[in-house]
């Protein structure tokens, strides 16, 4: 980056993604200016680590003027968050989980109908190197068939302060808040894929104090713009124990590839880097200048409806 820094504001603190975000903030050569949370003594501690102002309202931090938002609230906290920033010029990023029901998909859009800022929200992994190098070599084949696998432990879901994530009428549960890490994927490969048709099934392991699920799948179709015929999904989200571990096979014209980003205490490697933190940010400061934002509503949209739908019809909700 060249000239003065770009000046950004993080609304809402509800999980870790906005700590690593501001280090990459700054990495990049940005600055962090403030930051507003419910909780203020966080906002306070966030403030003094990353040189930002801890403002008293969402209201307050808009008024700081920054060029870029990156939003973290809580799912029942997003609608005012949008509200809040909704009549400024800043582009707003909202860090997954966006909406993890159908009733807080439609409360999203009704929101966003009225704003008048650009508004994007994704998983990191849209932004994971290998994952966007499969996609180029796979834009020129014939996709037959996919098969996909997110897991994330949900120990970290169930502990006082973050249960919201584990219920799935608040946070969605595993079946969202890690599925949507799946279905990120998915629409990096096949864009503005849509789920149709399907079946699944949700487990908990014997013992389990979760409010939702630790493992969940489904079966389906996928609609693809511009594909002939429906395209079969095979996904596999789990929240059992163990390092944090995203793949993907895709089945094509011409054989099978596959992508594995493992890169936890096991796998080695940069996860900021591999599981496309540092990309995320890097490509929501180059949008920022021109008053956009990367992955916007309009293309994200699917992955947030792919997510809920398929997590209802793990549940039997459908």
């Amino acid at each position: 980056m060249t000239g003065t820094p770009l000046r950004v504001a993080f609304a809402g603190l509800a999980h870790s993604h906005p700590y690593t975000d501001a280090g990459n903030v700054r990495a990049l050569g940005a600055e962090v200016v403030g930051v507003h949370d419910a909780d203020a003594a966080a906002s306070q501690a966030f403030a003094e680590r990353f040189a930002g102002a801890a403002t008293a309202s969402t209201g307050a931090l808009a008024a700081l003027r920054p060029d870029l938002v990156i939003a973290t609230p809580r799912p029942h906290e997003v609608v005012p968050v949008l509200r809040a920033l909704g009549g400024g010029v800043a582009p707003v990023f909202v860090n997954k989980v966006i909406a993890a029901t159908a009733a807080q998909l439609a409360e999203v859009d009704r929101a966003l109908a009225a704003s008048s800022v650009s508004v994007g929200t994704s998983s990191v992994l849209r932004f994971a190197p290998a994952l966007v190098t499969l996609a180029e070599e796979i834009a020129v084949d014939e996709v037959l068939a996919l098969r996909v696998h997110a897991q994330h432990d949900n120990a970290a879901f169930q502990v006082s302060d973050r249960a919201w994530q584990d219920d799935p009428q608040r946070g969605g549960g595993t079946a969202v808040t890690v599925g949507v890490h799946a279905w990120e994927m998915l629409d990096v490969l096949l864009p503005g894929a849509t789920l149709v048709a399907g079946s699944g099934w949700t487990r908990a392991r014997r013992g389990s104090i979760t409010a939702s699920e630790d493992a969940a799948g489904i079966e389906g179709l996928l609609r693809v713009p511009g594909a002939a015929r429906e395209v079969p999904v095979q996904v596999l989200v789990t929240g059992t124990p163990g390092a944090d571990a995203y793949g993907v096979d895709v089945v094509t014209a011409s054989g099978t590839r596959s992508v594995a980003l493992d890169v936890g205490a096991e796998g080695g490697g940069d996860a900021n880097v591999a599981l496309g933190f540092r990309g995320l940010i890097r490509a929501l400061l180059d949008a920022a200048p021109h008053s956009a934002t990367a992955a916007p509503w309009s293309e994200a949209r699917m992955v947030v409806a792919n997510t809920i739908r398929a997590a209802e019809i793990a549940r039997g909700d459908a």
